[in-house]
Order: C-alpha cells, then structure tokens, then sequence
C-alpha cells in the first residue's frame, strides 16, 4: 500500500524541517525511501519486528546486536485503518529525538493517509467512468462488468436516468463542478464523473420524483451562477439495457440547452431528435426555403413569439413593444414565408425550421 514515490515524499517533506536521517521502510522490512540513499533497498530488522508488533522501537547501543545493519536511533510504525502500512526511522541519538518522535509519527501518518484515501477516490472515479461508459454504449454485463459494478457502494436500480452538463469557462470554475458534485450526491446512489471535455455526466439509480427534482433544482441554481453552464436532461428508463436510449436522449437535449442556454428535456425537443442527419443537404434546404425571406429581427421576433407558447400579449412585453407592432410583425413573416405563426399547423413547421437553422 505504500509506495516508493509516496515513501519518498515523507523522506523528503520531513528532513526538510529535521536535522536527522529519516528512513520509510515497508512492513516486510524494506527500506523503500531514506536520506541516505546507500540504505536504500536493504533490509531493516527492526522494522519487521514494528510493523509484527506494532510497537515503536527504539534501538541504541544496548541492543543494537539484535538488529543486523541497523543505527541508533526510534522506529514507529504507520498506521492505517488499524493496519501497519509501513515504518517510519529517525536515525539519531533517541533521547535527542523523544520529543519530535511523535510528531513525526502523526505527520507521516496524515501524509499516508491522504495518499491513500486520494489513490483509492481516483480509482473510484475511474471505475464509475468505466461502468458508465460501458452501461451508456451498450455493452454486454458480463463477468468483468459485473464485478466492477459490485464494487459500487450501492447498487443500480431502476429507475435510471442520464443528465449531461457541459461548462465552457476557465479551468478553474471546471474544476469546481467535481467538487460540487460529490457535495449533491453526498451518499445518494448516483454516479457522476467527467466524460468528455468539458462534459460531465450524471446517472440517477432508483431516482424517485423527489430526489430527482431536487436534483434539478440544485443544478438550476448552479446554473444561476455560471450562466455557461448546460444541462441535458435525457428521459428515465425502467432497465440498465435501456441506458443507450436516455443517454442518447440527454445528448440530444444537451444540443438544445447550447442553442437556447437553459436546461433542457428530451421530452421537449424529442420532435428534433427525429432529424438524424441535421446537417444534410435536406434538413439545409428546408430551414433556408421557409426563412431564407426574413431578417434577423424578424427572426428574433418569431423565436420570443414560440417562446412566449404564442400568447400575443406576454411575447409583446418580453420584447417591449406594442401588440399592434407585434401583430404586424407576425403578418410580415406570413408575407414572406407563406406560414402563419398564430396557425397552430404552420407555427409547428416554423418552429421546426428555426430550431434546425439554429443547430
């Protein structure tokens, strides 16, 4: 568990501020790390009997016969989780050093073990990111899946659902969001990891109505704050084989949130999704011949009116003009498009064409 890079670490953190030789040694009795690199990879006996006892052991001229290629000087063990992890050496006269013993102890042990806790919480990360990525593309439970999803604190139950975020900002602030993750999901059964650039994803197990959408409400609130945060919410799934489909659903929406900067459902735009190809020369030429006639300004004035659910008089004051101004516009695109905006049947096609201009 202790490795020579971490041994070496202590080795070098603690004679910075000692004035003594220290050696990191392994529980077999391996010196893994020490200021004198000749010891280096040698066997220490009185280490093997530290880490077997878990004793401190000081060794001075008295008993030194009975530890062959030691020096003078205190070994304490370092412990984690109840556990000798290794053994930390101070070379020197040891009533020199009973005070500092201690100390150097505790500080070695604190080093270890956030070492540690870091190494396991990384290999954690990874193993979600493993599992996700293989439940989301489809991949098959077999033997090796199905051991890593056992290594899971909790276990994945219908129902499921994919939420995608994506953040363009500085590094700093990306670095921010795995933080604020692992404060949401604090011992909920949710998985949550970075999968691509700029991209992390969210994957709700057993996710009742309440958690989700207080969920959604903590994630709407951080998106206050960092206004170029987007939120993909795909739909839920009633088994783990169907994660493919609400993945692709949160993908989709998440396209939608980088047009429109909200959150987004699939449900809302699962219409769209229907374009497979929406950079084909089909999907160009529908969109250019319904609004190739208007301006920016009118196309700005039809987006707020679909906004608005077609409601005349709330479109007319969220763009701050008069309702007869509005009206006119509307019957100007009529004009130059041939559809109706307050024609339901017309408006859908539209809306279609603006929405797929867009993306």
């Amino acid at each position: 568990m202790l490795t020579k890079k971490l041994a070496e670490d202590i080795v070098h953190q603690t004679m910075l501020r000692l004035r003594h030789n220290i050696n990191v040694i392994s529980p077999t009795g391996v010196i893994l790390a020490s200021g004198d690199k000749m010891r280096v990879e040698d066997i220490h006996e009185g280490a093997v009997y530290v880490a077997q006892t878990k004793n401190t052991l000081i060794i001075n001229e008295d008993n030194i016969e009975l530890y062959p290629n030691t020096r003078p000087g205190i070994n304490m063990p370092i412990m984690y989780q109840d556990e000798v992890v290794g053994v930390i050496g101070i070379t020197g006269d040891s009533e020199d050093m009973l005070e500092i013993a201690n100390l150097v102890q505790l500080t070695t042990e604190i080093m270890t073990h956030q070492a540690l806790v870091e190494s396991k919480s990384e290999w954690q990360r990874k193993n979600n990111d493993y599992i996700f990525e293989a439940l989301v593309h489809g991949s098959k439970l077999d033997a090796t899946l199905n051991k890593r999803i056992q290594k899971l604190p909790f276990s994945l139950i219908a129902p499921f659902q994919v939420i995608l975020v994506s953040l363009h900002e500085t590094s700093y602030l990306e670095n921010t969001i795995p933080f604020f993750f692992e404060d949401l999901f604090y011992r909920q059964p949710i998985l949550a990891g970075h999968s691509q650039l700029q991209e992390y994803y969210i994957l709700l197990t057993h996710c009742q109505e309440q958690s989700r959408q207080s969920i959604i409400k903590a994630l709407r609130k951080k998106k206050q704050k960092l206004p170029s945060l987007q939120i993909g919410i795909g739909p839920v799934v009633q088994q783990l084989s169907l994660l493919p489909y609400s993945y692709q659903g949160a993908r989709t929406a998440l396209e939608f949130a980088n047009v429109h900067n909200e959150i987004t459902f699939f449900e809302d735009v699962e219409l769209f999704s229907l374009f497979k190809h929406r950079e084909s020369e089909e999907v160009q030429a529908f969109h250019h011949r319904i609004l190739k006639n208007i301006n920016a300004k009118q196309l700005e004035t039809l987006q707020s009116f679909f906004d608005c659910n077609l409601q005349l008089k709330l479109c007319a004051q969220q763009l701050n003009i008069h309702r007869h101004t509005l009206t006119y516009r509307l019957n100007k695109i009529r004009e130059l498009t041939g559809y109706d905006p307050q024609y339901f049947e017309d408006a859908v096609i539209l809306q279609m064409a603006c929405t797929l201009r867009t993306l």
